[in-house]
């Protein structure tokens, strides 16, 4: 039987049973301490550093679906400014989400492991010349970091925590000696919200590591990047409105942090999806109707696989909406749209699709095919909220607001 060891000053032992690691709690917190990487920290936002001006702009590029222009950009500004901090990783993560809009999963993440690897020396070199610019390991924390989401794609559980510890363990100290650094609150905001929601195991681990695993804490840390961090703050507001919609259930949060993103990224389609759940579940009529007429007309521009990924979530906000309005026959025409090509990575969507076919059935008077449904969501076993109401509903029956 084989064990994690994790060589920090508590020098923790069996700290998890390798037979486990694929729990969806530790599968979700890795997903989601690994999404921030990629437009992690800059503590001069003012391009203190030579060429900041150009990395933005490649930045902003690929938040708003322009992806051959940001690697384009982000490739020149690699070769012009060799010495700035971020623009190594953060080329690395550009390609390869250029890459996961056209290719397989397996070969997007061939082509970032090749990019982080060849990347590492020239981190090496530029720590060693700018030793006392914490922005640099910072970087460097960030790549190694990122190179854990390729082991979590393999199932590679016990390279994928030791990399993800790696880099974690570089930005948990940047974070600590450099508070003014609010980028770099993002992902201990993230470790600490979700093992705020985790098992008493993971709790115990992340508090032992010196961190405060709680909802309040972890929500505080995403919040303050939200608002004050340089680069973050367009991942934590993305990660805010994802969490305040299908894990707290608080959807004016959502709305306040997914407006800011599309109001800022018109083109990004996913940050239109958070924000079109928020009008459903907030019942703005008008803007609804809008939203939808404009991913509508939007979806003919992406890419293949992201057509894959988003008629799905769009379908399943279409079926919300519907329910809504009670028709409850296209809810569940919706609905089976949604289940049965669904292929995202994380299941989320999913969850809540099932579980509001199985209200629906409710609504409809058909109890049997409504716990099914139930059971069918509660089996996914995810950190959502639509696993407690799944629960609820298996009980007692839901009989609408």
């Amino acid at each position: 039987m084989a064990y994690i060891i994790v060589p920090r000053y508590l020098n923790f032992r069996k700290i998890y049973n390798l037979n486990k690691i694929n729990d969806p709690q530790i599968g979700l917190i890795l997903r989601y301490y690994l999404i921030y990487v990629f437009i992690i920290s800059n503590i001069f936002a003012k391009d203190f550093y030579e060429g900041d001006s150009l990395v933005r702009e490649g930045v902003y590029a690929f938040y708003d679906y322009e992806f051959d222009r940001s690697v384009s950009i982000l490739s020149e500004a690699k070769d012009k400014y060799f010495n700035h901090p971020g623009v190594h990783m953060i080329w690395a993560a550009s390609r390869w989400v250029q890459a996961k809009a056209v290719y397989s999963t397996k070969r997007s993440n061939q082509v970032l492991e090749k990019d982080l690897e060849s990347i590492k020396a020239t981190y090496k070199i530029l720590i060693d010349k700018y030793e006392h610019d914490p922005n640099y390991r910072l970087y460097q924390g960030s790549a190694i970091g990122l190179s854990a989401r390729v082991t979590l794609g393999k199932k590679q559980w016990l390279r994928t925590l030791y990399r993800a510890y790696l880099g974690f363990s570089i930005i948990d100290d940047i974070a600590e000696n450099h508070p003014q650094i609010f980028d770099a609150h993002l992902p201990i905001g993230i470790i600490e919200y979700y093992s705020g929601i985790s098992n008493n195991l993971l709790k115990w681990a992340v508090r032992a590591y010196g961190l405060n695993p709680s909802v309040e804490s972890g929500l505080n840390g995403i919040e303050l990047s939200a608002e004050e961090g340089d680069w973050s703050w367009i991942e934590a507001k993305g990660i805010l409105s994802y969490l305040y919609l299908w894990v707290e259930d608080d959807p004016i949060l959502a709305h306040k942090h997914s407006k800011d993103l599309v109001d800022s990224f018109p083109n990004n389609y996913y940050f239109n999806i958070l924000y079109l759940e928020t009008l459903i579940k907030l019942k703005k009529t008008i803007e609804i109707k809008e939203r939808i007429a404009h991913l509508d007309s939007t979806f003919k521009k992406l890419y293949p696989r992201q057509k894959e990924w988003y008629l799905p979530y769009l379908n399943y906000e279409k079926a919300l909406n519907a329910f809504y309005q009670k028709d409850y026959v296209k809810v569940i025409d919706l609905l089976d749209k949604t289940i049965n090509s669904y292929s995202s990575e994380l299941d989320i969507i999913l969850g809540n699709a099932l579980l509001l076919k199985g209200m629906t059935f409710d609504m409809m008077n058909q109890r049997n095919e409504a716990k099914s449904n139930y059971i069918k969501c509660r089996k996914l076993d995810n950190l959502s909220l639509s696993m407690k109401k799944a629960d609820r509903y298996l009980s007692i029956p839901y009989q609408g607001r």
